[in-house]
């Protein structure tokens, strides 16, 4: 009873501890007691708390090495090690590996518990240790375990001794039976086999832990060698001997259950048995196009045919016909020879250690092919065959092509030589579909590339090449990579006065170029990629990135068959461009290169290549077409030729009739280079438009007449209203505005340049690099206005020393009458105060509180209501001569900054902002 009590007891320790996932540790006492149980008593515990031999050997060791501040056994330090894991992270190296040696990497055998569910085969043979499990049933019914005990017996309760070690399991099942039913009347018995004993083998040789090991007795070659760890790295895994005394019992060879699948030579081990791991003597490799490159364990007198078999044989893209073999010569040195393992004779010759097959791809290009790309709704390869022809890859408006497809054009590019001379045909795609195997249905060749375009420069789906962008830049992590900012020392070193540093608004508008899109081959890009330079400092990351992406996909764009189906997401130009990278790359001394460009009033100008016998006709077909605004009586043509007797370039214009041009069968011819130039019909614009806005009569757009004055504009509005401020009127021209951003940055791009060379020197720049940087990205932020200083009641009166010529994009702006004076600057109150005539710039500087410890006293000037500026006490004006000060006047007091040497360029920009803060400011008092 005690015993059973006992058995409940740690059963039931056992669980709780358990089931805790290891947070208790079992004690070593408890551990103990577990221990003494009988094997089956174990196992049947160990079933029903779910737990197999790997976790109770983990338990004991835990039991026996941790302790705690408290003797429990529970260490907290273990537990956070379970909950923190670091996740995996596979070692990268470029070494091959052994083939077989991933055999032993899994975990050992006897902590699974694998042979004891395994079935006895007949033949087995009892020995010392084994168990019988005994049920009889009927008349009466009980179970009972019967271990055979060292001198072969085994004692069946009050039915005496039965020897049973030595015979096998058949015969004892049915020695027991026989024994149990002459003794008991009424019964049937049940025997099977429990616990197996253990046998002791030693593993020798080239073991990965050679030694003693105990082993189930139905173990077997394969097993003991999982126990000892597998084999060492010089071990060989086709030459292990299993020795039993003085005979070799088996040589195994491990390839011929990997490769083959048999395992007769895999063999039940007995105890004593020794089982030896020979010396690896050859080893050979195969790598490139096979199923399993790896190192491969060779034996003396097999081929090359039989090694390749190893690998599994050659993949389906294998080219077998020029594999390389690497070998080292009777000089110790390394040779290469080429086999064409197509042949029997070459396979059969023999492999050597330290030999090394590479076998390489077959080319990615098609022989029989035509490629399809651009407005097409399958775009891809397709197989070429004799007298195929446009149609019968593109025989239906509705079904083959998009709607955007310009009919009008499309081009067959065609390889002349295997050098990869192009040669481009220009054809009518509507008038081959309605005229199918007539002349202008075009016949293929293998190897033609058919491009078909979108209507004018248009694109179908644009997101969709977007978000391929897109997904790539996210797998490269680059979309916001860019935001780390550099420290000062790397800010000055780095020479950042080229505009290298990366601001987290640089970042967003990267992101935004993914989001939104952007156009593949704008002008910039355009002129970067046809350098063929690294991209330039001033580029952030992300732009390096996205160019080094499109210089790669047009590359391949045209070959790769899934980059084929991004072909209908391109426009006209990005379409035509890798054919023109091509033919520049053929460019041929005596010709030039076949490309010819057009520019002007066409819907899509630019570079095409010149199709064969082409014709002005043709190059404007190709361009999309002409503008509505096109002279059609005349366009120039320039060409350059090379003079005969002098071998000099020449280069003569040619005026050309497009009316006659559309019209004709056979027009002007083009050669390389040419270039068509497509005027306009004079005074075409008349889209010229004025903004008129503030205290006028009519305010709102007006259209103008080319060389039309602003005068003839304002009568046209009724002039100004009686309240309107003209002296304060604000206009704004669109080529100022751009004057005055190129000159800001102008501006920037020298301070960051004078910034980097001052922090080289031993005085430095007394700012840090990063606070500059900072000041002139702010700069770079501010948005030029464009203002031009006007004498409006000078217009107004139509004086023409006064009136100006109106141009597109104008803007007036008349404020209300203003009748304050404002002081601004580095005074103690900036404020504005009513204007009374006769007082002085002093009068309103003393109302503003006087100056600032910092001010510049002496460059006090002062900004009119008009724009204009003038100094105090001095006759130099910009548009007044009067020193009194005026209603909507700005009074500005600038900062002292004891600027050296090129820093004096703030003042430029000081006043830059003064003009455009006052200008604003007479726009926000409306």
């Amino acid at each position: 009873m005690l015993k059973k009590l006992l058995k409940i007891a740690v059963s039931g320790v056992l669980v709780l501890c358990f089931a805790a996932q290891a947070a208790v540790t079992p004690s070593p006492a408890m551990m103990a007691q577990f221990k003494n149980l009988p094997k089956s008593e174990q196992q049947r515990l160990m079933r029903q708390m779910g737990i197999s031999a790997s976790d109770l050997s983990g338990q004991r060791q835990n039991a026996s090495t941790t302790s705690s501040q408290d003797g429990s056994g529970f260490d907290p330090a273990q537990l956070n090690a379970q909950q923190e894991v670091a996740p995996y992270q596979p070692a990268v190296t470029n070494k091959a590996e052994r083939f077989g040696l991933s055999l032993f990497k899994t975990k050992n055998y006897l902590e699974q518990g694998s042979t004891n569910n395994v079935p006895v085969p007949d033949s087995y043979l009892l020995g010392a240790g084994d168990e019988l499990l005994v049920q009889v049933f009927g008349k009466q019914s009980f179970t009972e375990v019967l271990v055979v005990e060292r001198d072969g017996t085994v004692s069946i309760p009050e039915l005496g001794q039965l020897v049973v070690a030595g015979l096998t399991f058949p015969k004892a099942r049915q020695l027991v039976t026989e024994r149990i039913k002459s003794q008991l009347i009424g019964v049937d018995v049940a025997v099977s086999m429990g616990e197996l004993r253990t046998i002791t083998v030693f593993v020798a040789g080239e073991a990965g832990k050679p030694g003693s090991y105990n082993i189930p007795a139905l173990s077997s070659v394969t097993q003991a060698l999982t126990a000892a760890g597998g084999v060492s790295d010089i071990g060989s895994l086709r030459k292990i001997l299993v020795k039993r005394g003085a005979t070799t019992v088996t040589e195994f060879d491990l390839y011929n259950l990997l490769l083959k699948g048999d395992a007769s030579a895999d063999v039940l081990l007995q105890h004593g048995d020794v089982v030896f791991v020979a010396p690896v003597q050859a080893i050979a490799e195969v790598t490139g196009e096979v199923q399993r490159p790896a190192l491969y364990e060779v034996k003396s007198g097999e081929t090359i045919a039989q090694l390749l078999a190893m690998s599994g044989g050659a993949k389906a893209g294998a080219y077998t016909q020029s594999a390389v073999l690497e070998r080292i010569n009777s000089e110790n040195l390394r040779t290469l020879q080429n086999l064409d393992l197509t042949k029997e004779n070459t396979k059969q010759e023999p492999v050597r250690s330290g030999d090394v097959l590479r076998i390489g791809s077959t080319s990615p290009r098609f022989e029989n092919v035509v490629t399809v790309a651009g407005a097409v709704a399958r775009p891809g390869q397709y197989a070429w065959r004799d007298g195929l022809r446009v149609t019968d890859l593109l025989g239906s408006f509705w079904s083959d092509l998009h709607l955007t497809a310009d009919l009008d054009y499309a081009l067959i590019v065609r390889e002349t030589s295997p050098l990869g001379d192009l040669k481009v045909i220009q054809f009518n795609l509507g008038n081959a579909v309605n005229q199918k195997g007539s002349a202008q249905d075009p016949e293929l060749q293998a190897r033609d590339t058919l491009l078909v375009f979108h209507y004018e420069n248009n694109s179908y789906q644009r997101a969709e090449l977007n978000a391929y962008f897109k997904a790539k830049a996210e797998r490269a992590n680059i979309i916001r990579d860019d935001l780390a900012q550099p420290s000062a020392k790397e800010a000055t070193s780095a020479g950042y006065g080229n505009r290298t540093e990366v601001t987290e608004q640089d970042a967003l508008e990267n992101e935004s170029l993914m989001e939104q899109g952007f156009e593949l081959l704008n002008e910039q890009n355009k002129q970067r990629l046809n350098s063929l330079q690294q991209p330039p400092a001033q580029l952030s990351k992300n732009h390096q990135w996205l160019l080094a992406e499109i210089n790669t996909f047009f590359a391949e764009v045209l070959t790769d068959p899934e980059l084929l189906k991004k072909t209908p997401h391109l426009n006209r130009t990005e379409l035509l461009y890798p054919v023109l990278q091509k033919l520049k790359a053929r460019n041929s001394y005596s010709s030039g290169s076949r490309i010819v460009s057009v520019a002007g009033e066409v819907k899509v100008p630019g570079e095409y290549p010149l199709a064969e016998q082409a014709t002005v006709k043709d190059l404007l077909a190709a361009a999309s077409g002409l503008k509505e605004s096109a002279y059609l009586d005349r366009a120039e043509l320039t060409q350059a030729y090379t003079d005969a007797s002098t071998g000099d370039l020449q280069v003569k214009h040619q005026n050309v009739n497009l009316l006659q041009e559309l019209q004709a069968s056979q027009g002007v011819g083009l050669n390389p280079r040419d270039r068509l130039t497509v005027f306009a019909i004079p005074n075409w614009n008349i889209e010229r438009q004025v903004m008129l806005s503030g205290f006028v009569r009519f305010p709102g757009m007006y259209t103008i007449q080319q060389g039309e004055k602003l005068s003839s504009v304002l009568a046209r509005a009724g002039g100004l209203k009686s309240e309107a401020f003209a002296e304060g009127a604000v206009f704004t021209r669109k080529q100022s505005r751009d004057r005055e951003s190129e000159q800001v940055q102008k501006l920037a791009q020298q301070l960051r340049t004078d910034i980097a060379a001052r922090s080289l020197t031993p005085e430095g720049t007394g700012v840090a690099p990063q606070e500059a940087l900072m000041m002139i990205n702010e700069i770079e932020k501010v948005k030029p206005v464009g203002r031009v200083v006007i004498d409006l009641n000078g217009i107004l009166s139509a004086d023409a020393e006064f009136d100006l010529t109106a141009e597109d994009g104008d803007e007036l702006y008349v404020p209300s009458r203003n009748s304050s004076v404002a002081v601004v600057g580095e005074v103690q109150h900036a404020s504005s105060h009513r204007f009374k005539p006769g007082q002085s710039i002093q009068d309103y500087l003393s109302l503003a509180g006087g100056f600032r410890k910092r001010a510049d006293e002496e460059r006090v000037y002062v900004i009119r209501a008009d724009g204009s500026v003038f100094i105090p006490d001095q006759s130099g004006w910009f548009a007044v001569q009067k020193t009194e000060l005026k209603a909507g006047d700005t009074i500005v007091v600038p900062l002292d900054t004891e600027y050296k040497d090129t820093m004096s360029l703030w003042t430029q920009i000081t006043q830059i902002f003064y003009q455009s803060a006052v200008a604003l400011a007479a726009v926000n008092s409306f």
